[in-house]
């Protein structure tokens, strides 16, 4: 059985994931598989369902420190395609204002069934207001996401990959907190829809979104088919 792998590649360009010298939240995997913050620690953190990965350490520009409480969140859910019902569009599109930062089946419910999605094949959470990740089959094919901050909103780009290069841009939107980002994509061989949220939570209502998400993935862990190996496995370049 085929398995996703998740490979992460940091870009130094400063077009790409420059640091913007601000204060950003330094973090580590914990015992149970969670991001969490510590200095020093890693730039970015991704967890997902039984797994959790962190890249690119807290040096570059200075020495990066917890920020004060401020999470830099990004979900993404890859689901098949729906089987029945109106064929599903190719073409990505964002719903704005279409519900709270969310994976997995809540994903799901925020689209409100207007564009329907088959069963759930993976979901992520990731930390970090700056990063570039791919996220590849067994012949380096699927997609990459990028992710940066843009006037208070988060840009989110998404690329294609083949062969494990990225290559043209599947979408590029500035995402408020509760817009929601559909992308097409063709992961081990079969189409697939991204469903994509980001928000910069501030102040004490961090922990309190976080600990939903986490539900989430816990929920997703319970649906998605087993696997003979993890997830989730990291390559850092």
């Amino acid at each position: 059985m085929h398995s996703l792998r998740f490979v992460v590649v940091f870009v130094a360009g400063a077009s790409l994931c420059g640091f913007t010298g601000r204060a950003a939240a330094c973090r580590v995997c914990d015992p149970f598989l969670h991001c969490i913050t510590v200095n020093p620690g890693a730039v970015s953190c991704v967890e997902g369902p039984g797994a959790c990965a962190m890249f690119l350490q807290c040096f570059g520009g200075g020495k990066r420190v917890p920020d004060g409480g401020t999470e830099f969140l990004t979900t993404w859910s890859l689901f098949d395609e729906a089987a029945a019902g109106p064929l599903p569009s190719r073409v990505p599109s964002l719903r704005a204002e279409a519900g709270d930062i969310a994976l997995g089946e809540e994903a799901r419910a925020v689209t409100g069934g207007e564009e329907p999605v088959g069963a759930l094949a993976d979901a992520a959470l990731a930390f970090g207001d700056e990063f570039a990740l791919s996220f590849v089959d067994d012949a380096g094919d699927g997609f990459a996401i990028q992710r940066s901050e843009e006037g208070g909103r988060v840009r989110l780009e998404v690329r294609e990959v083949t062969g494990d290069l990225p290559g043209r841009v599947l979408a590029s939107e500035a995402l408020g907190p509760r817009d929601q980002m559909r992308v097409p994509a063709r992961v081990e061989g079969r189409d697939r829809v991204l469903l994509l949220q980001a928000a910069d939570v501030r102040g004490g209502n961090g922990p309190f979104e976080v600990a939903r998400l986490r539900r989430g993935l816990a929920s997703a862990a319970r649906t998605l088919p087993a696997r003979s190996e993890p997830l989730l496995r990291a390559h850092a370049r």
